[in-house]
């Protein structure tokens, strides 16, 4: 057997010793990753509900405002889930609302289910809507159902991530709160809920012209039915621009005109287009414009929307030809970019706001 030589014995000691400390910070290590104690804070613990934060937050104070006039505010600090759908101070202030006092001037159950569709009983992440889906319908805490849109990919395959509900733009996404989720609208969503496009235009005096019109060519009854329409619909100034007056209209004689061009240009039949949803195929499809003849007429419309410069915001041209070839004569053309009077969702269609009128009575007389 071979002897230990007792120079070495130092080493062997020290050896032993290293050995030991090594194991022992090992252990040392492995219990310091035991985490049977270990606090990990929940998702959301620290963050405010839906109700205080849009309480808190300057950007919504008029929202804010109607959510305590409408007794949501208190509901939106409850369990959930929500998502909250707030429009931005500047969104109200487009609509002829400053303060909290205009509240006041409103019907309080109108005012309680316009709020009501600004919140849906559930969480609704961007993510969970399908990608480069249109028009995906969702329920409201009051009911009736909402259009969202969302342009994820372009055709080249690059993110685009533009999301639109009822037309709207949704200008921040995926605000998290403790109860939910909330998007932040650049403006204040138009439902109509029962009211046909007919009704919404009778109870508009600025839209009498365009009514006395739709009557006088008999197109006025088709409004009232469950057909879907997209109206472009010109006030009084925008028909007084082309010609057209109700005294005019008084002594004008039906049987000289196409009524189906005079008045029947600024209707889209069997079509239920937001404004935003030109925004989205130009995105998805590279192309967003809808062409099509109008009803009994040879005459060829192109509808395109999209964030018209030098605001960037959502707007919509109109330019109606005399037929469907490149070189048929312009009619006219115009451009409409009043968002907040665009996007009233009615329960058989969709009005917008037309600032300028199409058609001339002299390029509507019968041949």
């Amino acid at each position: 057997m071979k002897k230990i030589n007792n120079h070495n014995r130092p080493v062997i000691l020290i050896g032993k010793m290293l050995f030991t400390l090594i194991m022992g910070l090992q252990l040392l290590f492995f219990t310091g990753c035991k985490h049977d104690d270990l606090s990990v804070a929940l998702p959301n613990e620290n963050i405010r509900q839906a109700g205080d934060f849009v309480k808190n937050n300057y950007e919504m104070t008029l929202f804010y405002a109607a959510l305590k006039k409408t007794g949501y505010a208190e509901q939106l600090n409850g369990t959930g889930p929500f998502t909250v759908l707030a429009p931005t101070d500047d969104a109200f202030n487009r609509l002829g609302i400053y303060s909290t006092a205009d509240f006041d001037k409103m019907n309080a159950d109108t005012l309680k289910k316009l709020i009501g569709y600004h919140i849906l009983p559930r969480r609704l992440l961007l993510n969970d809507i399908p990608s480069n889906g249109v028009d995906i319908r969702y329920a409201t805490l009051t009911g009736p159902e909402l259009y969202v849109s969302r342009a994820a990919l372009n055709p080249n395959g690059g993110a685009v991530n533009e999301l639109y509900i009822d037309g709207v733009e949704v200008i921040r996404k995926d605000v998290v709160v403790a109860n939910g989720v909330l998007h932040l609208l650049d403006n204040v969503m138009k439902p109509n809920f029962n009211k046909t496009v007919q009704q919404w235009l009778a109870g508009h005096a600025d839209y009498s012209v365009f009514v006395k019109g739709l009557k006088k060519f008999k197109l006025w009854d088709q409004l009232a039915t469950p057909a879907i329409f997209t109206i472009f619909a010109p006030n009084n100034k925008a028909l007084e621009n082309v010609g057209i007056t109700e005294a005019s209209l008084n002594i004008l004689e039906t049987e000289k005109y196409l009524g189906d061009r005079l008045f029947g240009a600024y209707i889209l039949y069997d079509r239920h287009f937001f404004i935003s949803d030109s925004q989205v195929f130009s995105l998805i499809n590279s192309n967003g414009a809808y062409n099509y003849f109008l009803k009994n007429d040879s005459h060829y419309m192109n509808f395109g929307g999209g964030k018209l410069y030098p605001e960037f915001k959502l707007g919509y041209s109109l330019t109606l030809r005399s037929g469907n070839v490149f070189s048929d004569v312009i009619l006219n053309s115009v451009t409409s970019n009043l968002t907040a009077k665009n996007d009233n969702l009615c329960s058989n269609g969709i009005i917008h706001h037309l600032v300028d009128g199409l058609v001339k009575p002299d390029q509507a007389i019968r041949k």
